[in-house]
């Protein structure tokens, strides 16, 4: 990020610079942060009514304190859904062995699937193996697609522990499932590519989701923690990133 940005990121967003190391300073946190969480934090600071500005400007330190907010927010956001994803995975083994047996991974029940049909995922011993071989993605349509989902997870989901305003499953259909998984992959991927939510993963238009927020993730995980009936007794709540210099 070069010296245009630097003008972009911290001037245009009434931040101070008063001596030659902040200056320095706020260069080296450009250079080495997200851009994506530099600008969501300058959102958070000029939103944050609390923060009051020093003759019109707000100072570095208190911008810096808002980048290490944000970037424990995307952290934090990302280990929960990692840990999501290993439970997953465990999960749809864990289903599958039971309906179609201990190589459900090499049955025909896999034939809607490419990467199922690759000699390095049928010559491996162990479904799970197979798991813990493809993408996020992947794995959706591993829980989605065909008879699999309607035969094998779509009677054990937990759509009665969800109500709209009318008392009623607030999930009733496959496609309602699909958009909570797009919500969540579509952070997944952007988060760990440093990608801004919502920017990325838009060849498929029915897993298009723009303009995320990171409640809007956030919920959809939730959703789909409560669904799958996932325990989050040992889930990570808290995380704090701290600089060196601060």
């Amino acid at each position: 990020m070069n010296h245009r940005h630097f003008k972009q990121i911290i001037i245009d967003n009434h931040i101070a610079t008063h001596t030659i190391s902040e200056i320095k300073l706020a260069l080296k946190l450009i250079r080495q942060k997200e851009k994506f969480i530099l600008e969501d934090s300058t959102k958070a600071l000029n939103n944050n009514k609390r923060i009051v500005k020093v003759s019109g400007k707000y100072s570095l330190n208190q911008y810096i304190q808002e980048v290490i907010k944000i970037t424990n927010h995307y952290y934090l956001l990302y280990i929960q859904i990692s840990q999501f994803e290993a439970f997953l995975r465990t999960y749809i083994n864990h289903k599958m062995v039971k309906a179609y047996g201990i190589e459900w991974h090499k049955e025909s029940i896999m034939d809607d699937l490419v990467d199922f049909q690759k000699p390095s995922i049928k010559n491996l011993d162990k479904p799970s193996q197979a798991l813990n071989s493809i993408s996020f993605g992947t794995l959706e349509f591993v829980f989605l697609n065909g008879s699999r989902y309607a035969n094998v997870f779509q009677k054990d989901l937990k759509f009665s522990k969800i109500l709209a305003k009318d008392a009623k499953p607030k999930y009733r259909n496959k496609d309602m499932i699909k958009e909570l998984f797009a919500i969540v992959r579509n952070a997944r991927n952007d988060i760990c590519h440093h990608r801004r939510i919502g920017e990325s993963i838009k060849a498929n238009p029915k897993y298009t989701k723009q303009n995320m927020t990171r409640s809007d993730v956030s919920n959809a995980l939730h959703d789909l923690k409560i669904l799958l009936g996932y325990d989050d007794t040992f889930d990570v709540q808290s995380i704090e990133l701290k600089y060196n210099e601060f």
